[in-house]
């Protein structure tokens, strides 16, 4: 929600070699943090959904974090934040 962004989430499933259990249940949240596609945790699966992008639109105009945003260093190079205001306004 914060970001105004859909999430894809990955999880795989099963029983592994090691014994360890894992529960799967991929799914896909809409920018307002409502599940649009998931997947069953018992059997394998693909799960589509459409997206919108004018939901990340209306989500980033609604809460304007990105706003907020100011430049700053990955590695020592420059990231200019201008471009993420440009996508929240």
């Amino acid at each position: 929600i914060e970001n105004g962004a859909y999430v894809v989430a990955a999880a795989q499933g099963g029983l592994h070699e090691d014994g360890r259990e894992t529960y799967g249940h991929s799914l896909i949240v809409d920018p307002w943090g409502r599940i649009v596609a998931e997947a069953a945790h018992d059997e394998p699966a693909v799960i589509i959904a459409e997206i919108d992008p004018a939901q990340s639109v209306a989500a980033r105009k609604k809460i304007p974090n990105l706003k907020n945003s100011r430049d700053f260093a990955v590695n020592d190079t420059p990231v200019e934040a201008q471009s993420l205001r440009g996508a929240a306004s």
